[in-house]
C-alpha cells in the first residue's frame, strides 16, 4: 500500500479552558479547573499526514463516530496525524512519535502519543464527552445531552487578545502594541480595539494571513499617564464576532467576551 501524501498546515491549537480566570472577572465566580489567563494557546507548523487518508486506506466508511470526533471532522483534508513541528521531529512532549492535529477544536482533540485509532458506528461516550470537556449550566441542560452532564465541547470559538502582561505598565506617548486573534472557522477578517469603553476602532492586520493559524495585529496608541483598560474583539471570515456578554459555566470554558487589560501608564 502507497505511503498517503505528506501534508503542511500552519494551525493553532487552544484548550476549551484558556481564559477560565477571566470568568470571576466577567461574572464574578470561580470556575472550577486550572486558572488560565491567556497562555493556554500556541501556533505551529505541523507537518503529517491526512487522517482521513489512514482511515480511506484501511476501509473506513461513512458511518458517524463520537469518539474522540465525528468522522466528517476525522475525514477532514486538515486533520492531521502530525509527525514534525516547525521544521523539526515532532518533540517528546507535543505527542512523539505522532499526535493528532485537529484545527478549530478543543485541544484536547489533538490526541498526543496516538496509539489506536477506532472507527465504530455506535456513539461513543467516555470521560472526556461526558463530565471532563463539556459545558455545565443554565444555558446547557444535560437531559438535551445523556448521558453527558451538559453539552460536550468540539469546536472553539473566535478571540483576540494584547501581548501584554496584566496588569501592564508603558511610557506615556506613542505606543505600538501587538496582539493576536484566531477563530475555528477560517481566517480572522477584522480586529478592533477601544480604550476606557470607548467607540472601537480598526487595529491592522499584520500579514501573512493563514485560514488555521492565529492572525497577528497591531493597534497605535497615544498613551495618557493614568490607568487604562483596553479591550480588543476579533471577526472572522464568516461574521462571528466576539460577542458582549456569554453565560457561565461551570467549567470555565470557551469564554470569549472581549476582557479588559489593565495598563498604567506613566
Amino acid at each position: 500500500m502507497p505511503l498517503p501524501p505528506r501534508r503542511g498546515l500552519i494551525a493553532y491549537l487552544e484548550c476549551a479552558g484558556n481564559w477560565r480566570k477571566f470568568h470571576q472577572e466577567v461574572h464574578g465566580r470561580v470556575a472550577a479547573g486550572e486558572q488560565w489567563g491567556t497562555g493556554a494557546v500556541g501556533c505551529a507548523e505541523w507537518w503529517g499526514v491526512s487522517l482521513g487518508h489512514v482511515l480511506e486506506a484501511a476501509g473506513a466508511d461513512d458511518a458517524g463516530f463520537n469518539r474522540p470526533m465525528s468522522l466528517e471532522k476525522a475525514l477532514d483534508a486538515e486533520t492531521l496525524l502530525a509527525l514534525g513541528m516547525n521544521g523539526a521531529e515532532l518533540p517528546p512532549d507535543h505527542g512523539f512519535p505522532v499526535r493528532g492535529v485537529v484545527p478549530g477544536w478543543s485541544g484536547s482533540n489533538s490526541v498526543k502519543w496516538v496509539t489506536r485509532i477506532v472507527v465504530t458506528r455506535e456513539p461513543q461516550w467516555v470521560k472526556t464527552n461526558t463530565t471532563s470537556y463539556v459545558l455545565i449550566g443554565d444555558a446547557w441542560p444535560a437531559e438535551r445531552y445523556a448521558p453527558a452532564d451538559g453539552q460536550p465541547i468540539t469546536e472553539l470559538t473566535v478571540k483576540s487578545a494584547l501581548a501584554l502582561p496584566r496588569p501592564a505598565r508603558l511610557p506615556r506617548g506613542i505606543q505600538r502594541l501587538h496582539g493576536y486573534a484566531h477563530s475555528p472557522r477560517g481566517p480572522v477578517r477584522r480586529v478592533e480595539w477601544s480604550v476606557d469603553g470607548g467607540d472601537w476602532r480598526p487595529a491592522r492586520i499584520v500579514a501573512p494571513v493563514f485560514p488555521r493559524a492565529w492572525q497577528r495585529f497591531e493597534v497605535e496608541w497615544d498613551a495618557m499617564p493614568g490607568p487604562h483598560a483596553l479591550r480588543t474583539r476579533a471577526t472572522d471570515a464568516a461574521g462571528n464576532v466576539q460577542p458582549d456578554a456569554a453565560p457561565f459555566n461551570e467549567k470555565g470554558y470557551l469564554l470569549n467576551v472581549p476582557i479588559e487589560f489593565p495598563v498604567m501608564v506613566t
